[in-house]
């Protein structure tokens, strides 16, 4: 990906802490709609983290992502193409093995329509069913050995973090605390998220 992609990446992150759920990345110094301060009989029922995300603050997520009718992010976008990187290619227990053919454009030999949608039938059958899921939290700030593959909430995610060779996607079953969460869905109802997802001219995922 290009160093200019990277940087409209970058950015875009930034633009989407400022108006979007914004506690997955790191506590910040006041707390931000719909993470509000919680009263501390609440804290404690949750395990009295301040900054821990209730089952209520990820339905308030999920039910913010339901704004549209669906469709593939736009061909041209750092994310689209995040997509087609991360998801269009065959998933082997060896490991993801990422398409090396011809793009089908137009024009041919660059990423376009055809390619993308692949690329999101792929993120919609790994978000079913995931072949390779990322360890998450239960809370913020756990030590690493406390963290879990599934909290059992029938949750799945797919989040962003910036890697050696740039920014990377993975999916998660528990809170994917220190990430940039893009989406959540239940894993047994995948298909209403993406029928419903708000699509604009920037693409299908919240950033």
């Amino acid at each position: 990906m290009s160093s200019r992609l990277l940087v409209s990446a970058v950015l875009a992150c930034v633009a989407f802490t400022a108006t979007r759920f914004v506690a997955f990345v790191t506590a910040p110094a006041t707390p931000s709609p719909p993470l509000r301060r919680h009263s501390a009989v609440a804290l404690a029922a949750r395990g009295g983290g301040e900054y821990d995300i209730s089952d209520a603050d990820i339905q308030t997520f999920y039910q913010s992502l339901l704004t549209g009718n669906g469709g593939d992010p736009p061909k041209g976008t750092v994310l689209s193409e995040l997509v087609v990187k991360f998801f269009h290619g065959e998933f082997t227990p060896q490991g993801f093995k990422r398409y090396s053919g011809l793009w089908k454009g137009p024009p041919p030999g660059n990423i376009g329509k055809k390619d993308i949608a692949v690329g999101v039938q792929g993120l919609i059958a790994q978000m079913k069913n995931p072949m390779f899921v990322t360890k998450g939290g239960v809370g913020y700030g756990i030590d690493e050995t406390q963290k879990v593959e599934d909290d059992g909430k029938g949750w799945v995610w797919l989040a962003a973090e910036m890697s050696p060779g740039g920014l990377a996607l993975e999916l998660f079953k528990s809170v994917p605390y220190g990430k940039r969460a893009l989406l959540v869905a239940q894993q047994s109802n995948v298909d209403e998220l993406f029928s419903k997802a708000a699509v604009d001219q920037h693409s299908l995922f919240p950033i």
